[in-house]
């Protein structure tokens, strides 16, 4: 057993080694031990991956399956105005947004990401009097579109709060990410009481409409944070600091996250994003990723598939 922990905390330091030492990367590497059961990274492909860039090169020619979001899309347009330079709402308004969620052993981030856009929302837009963290294990349990399993396709989430809503977090706690598991509908809260009114989405407003969506994307920002998703490659996972491009790796899934900004730093356009994987990971709990035309829907897709909503 020890030999077998030694070789896998090797295989992660090895996958560090080689994305420090890759010209021009714009980020730091870190091997995060809440991360080491997820990224699984292939023996061989560490030593494949040291013929890079030729890794990222097959990388940017990847065509993603076509999505289960797209037949759902709600367009909308947005009223154009005059954007600013650099913009981040965990600056600006802490009090609604600074809460990083983290999916632990539930492979269902979709639910802990709209979630908790949803609750910053509503806060945004003073709908509850102070922040109200609201309840991802309610639509997991009543829900189940995919559960523990995948759960990353945000707007079958977004659809179950707009059609049925969800209740608050001090209801019904999240216990998924301790069990990896998805339980029963709740009838009742936690702790014996009745469940309160189902709080709902009013409206779901598809962002990402043209070849632009960068701009819509700034521009909807504007009004608070946007709910996105990645498409997850393995040297996600080893992400500490900087501005994150795909350098290494095998495509794992899909990952669902939020817009809450974006800037610029030494000449290189980023995205500042809300992930799922508590603060050990990133830069306390956030991470940055280039903005712009890198791909066709920005770098890993992460300008297609936006949606903010009005509560």
């Amino acid at each position: 057993m020890i030999v077998i922990i030694y070789v896998i905390n090797s295989v992660h330091q090895e996958v560090v080694n080689i994305l420090e030492n890759i010209p021009g990367i714009t980020w730091k590497a870190k091997v995060h031990e809440s991360m080491k059961d997820k990224s699984n990274v292939p023996l061989n492909q560490i030593y494949k991956s040291k013929v890079l860039p030729h890794a990222k090169q097959a990388s940017k020619q990847f065509i993603p399956v076509a999505s289960k979001e797209a037949p759902s899309r709600q367009n909308t347009n947005v009223t154009s105005k005059e954007v600013p330079d650099q913009w981040d709402w965990v600056e600006m308004n802490p009090d609604c947004i600074d809460v990083v969620p983290d999916m632990g052993n539930c492979a269902a981030s979709a639910y802990a990401s709209v979630t908790n856009t949803f609750s910053n929302f509503r806060c945004f837009q003073g709908k509850d009097a102070k922040r109200v963290e609201y309840s991802s294990q309610y639509q997991l349990n009543c829900d189940n579109f995919d559960g523990c399993n995948t759960g990353v396709f945000i707007i079958p989430i977004w659809n179950f709060i707009t059609n049925f809503g969800t209740v608050p977090s001090s209801c019904v706690s999240y216990k998924s990410g301790v069990t990896g598991k998805t339980g029963r509908c709740p009838r009742k809260c936690d702790d014996g009481s009745q469940l309160p009114e189902l709080v709902k989405v009013t409206k779901l407003n598809y962002i990402c409409t043209n070849s632009d969506n960068e701009e819509a994307i700034k521009q909807a920002l504007m009004n608070g944070p946007v709910s996105t998703r990645i498409l997850l490659y393995e040297d996600l996972y080893y992400y500490q600091s900087g501005i994150y491009q795909h350098m290494y790796g095998e495509q794992v899934n899909w990952s669902a996250c939020e817009f809450v900004g974006y800037g610029e730093e030494n000449g290189v356009k980023f995205w500042k994003v809300k992930n799922v994987w508590g603060r050990e990971w990133g830069e306390n709990g956030y991470f940055r990723i280039l903005r712009g035309p890198s791909r066709e829907n920005g770098e890993c897709e992460i300008q297609d598939g936006c949606y903010q909503p009005e509560v």
